[in-house]
């Protein structure tokens, strides 16, 4: 792991240890590694013309400036960073330009490497010295942003490791010791408790598996609670934990398996984001709620054509096991809903490979009826860098799951390839609250990182930094 050190001296000031990185207004491909007259090692790197520069095109330039100093094998390097002449970077102020920068840092540092049996690196990037950290505004809001982003890795860490080693009670000991001292309540449902608040349909999607499913409840009261003892209404943070997916016996081909332990990313960005909150103290109360399960092949395995009853009493055919995800978020949100009656909802999931079809691997893709909301999340994932798309969630397609057998099926009727992404926020839409706003977001385009993301292979650990602004500023 590399130490990232804020300093209030200048690039100048820097010992020699360190090779300070030089930004210049050349084209991004270039770069040079020169000594200069005073016998520093200084890494110049083109950034492009300043004026141009965008909040976008920043976030990679900082994680590019972490990746080059890697390749080039640089074990201490310094930066001095400003809003580089930007109009775009200068409106956004200094508290999200600061934030931004030590998120980034954190993100761009991060490797798996539990799985290595080199375990340290020869020549490994140990620290990032940060210079130019001066004023209060500028410490605090760079503090934020190293919090945040080792809350993010915290959250890669989990959806990286395997389904072997991260069964739903392996991520519900994880999230237990993941908000150790942070304040947050942790409560386990076990397969008996689940049974008993009859969520027939987290039930039927884990009972294949020899770890059975767990339902992980963490409760944050950033805001206390009232003499009378009632509380003011949370925000619900639901969270798709597939620890690892099968497809159930409706088994996935072979090449789309192998990196199934990522589907319980949603309820790691979930945790991820409740770990956060806490730690930085965010003044509302936030309760989250996990469905974590195997589905995995057995001769108790949920069957193709099987009717099970959700926890909110309606009846589910289950036409593919493979769509099983949308079947835990509906107990959650149901639990959720029963024990909390929280003000919003968002749920959270690598659902749907037909939302990658939809919106390539760049952004996660949106579904809501509340058009203000719609709005908030896709302007807060441009603020945070977790990009979101709105997808229409229409009445017409609820057509989609009716079922001669049964209440809904899991999946279109006619087995239609069309609208896939749209039809799981569909069938999550008949468990929703009917008067309080819920948004779906369908993270698979982001489960796995991309070479434009300038990050390690594997989770990306989205979309944690969007639901921590959301519940900021909600």
């Amino acid at each position: 792991m590399t130490k990232i050190t804020p300093t209030n001296k200048s690039l100048s000031d820097t010992p020699k240890k360190y090779c300070r990185v030089i930004l210049t207004e050349d084209k991004p491909s270039w770069h040079r590694l020169v000594e200069a007259d005073d016998g520093h090692l200084e890494y110049r790197m083109g950034a492009g013309k300043r004026k141009k520069a965008t909040p976008r095109s920043f976030r990679t330039l900082v994680r590019t400036i972490v990746q080059s100093a890697k390749a080039h094998q640089l074990e201490y390097i310094a930066i001095q960073v400003g809003p580089m002449g930007s109009p775009e970077i200068e409106e956004k102020g200094d508290t999200w330009f600061f934030r931004t920068l030590a998120e980034n840092l954190q993100l761009a540092q991060y490797e798996f490497r539990k799985y290595k049996t080199e375990k340290r690196i020869e020549k490994e990037l140990r620290e990032i010295l940060v210079c130019g950290i001066v004023s209060p505004v500028e410490k605090r809001s760079f503090s934020t942003g190293l919090t945040v982003g080792d809350t993010i890795n915290t959250t890669r860490d989990i959806a990286n490791t395997t389904g072997e080693h991260m069964t739903p009670s392996l991520l519900a000991k994880t999230a237990k010791d993941v908000m150790k001292g942070t304040g947050v309540t942790v409560k386990i449902l076990d397969f008996t408790g689940i049974k008993k608040e009859k969520m027939g349909l987290l039930e039927a999607v884990g009972k294949g598996a020899t770890d059975k499913p767990r339902l992980i409840v963490l409760e944050y009261w950033g805001r206390g609670k009232t003499k009378k003892g009632k509380e003011e209404a949370p925000i619900a943070l639901i969270g798709k934990g597939i620890t690892y997916d099968s497809g159930g016996l409706n088994v996935k081909p072979s090449g789309f398996m192998h990196d199934m332990h990522l589907d319980m990313s949603g309820g790691a960005s979930v945790i991820g984001a409740m770990r956060a909150i806490a730690k930085l103290g965010v003044k509302k109360n936030v309760i989250a709620v996990i469905a974590t399960a195997e589905n995995s092949i057995s001769g108790d395995s949920m069957r193709a054509g099987d009717i099970a009853t959700s926890m909110s009493g309606k009846t589910v055919e289950i036409l593919h096991t493979d769509a099983e995800g949308r079947m835990v978020l509906a107990d959650a949100m149901t639990y959720a809903e029963k024990y909390y009656s929280p003000r919003v909802i968002l749920d959270i999931a690598t659902l749907t490979g037909a939302s990658i079809v939809a919106l390539g691997q760049h952004a996660s893709a949106v579904l809501t009826k509340d058009v203000e909301l719609q709005e908030k999340l896709v302007a807060l994932g441009e603020d945070t860098g977790d990009l979101a798309w709105p997808l229409p969630l229409w009445c017409e397609y609820k057509t989609m799951l009716k079922s001669h057998r049964a209440d809904i099926s899991n999946i279109d009727v006619n087995f239609s390839r069309y609208a896939g992404c749209i039809e799981g926020g569909i069938f999550l839409s008949f468990f929703a609250p009917k008067k309080k706003p819920w948004a779906h977001i369908d993270i698979a385009p982001r489960m796995s990182s991309i070479p434009h993301d300038k990050l390690a292979k594997g989770a990306t650990g989205e979309p944690v930094r969007l639901l921590i602004k959301f519940v900021e500023e909600y």
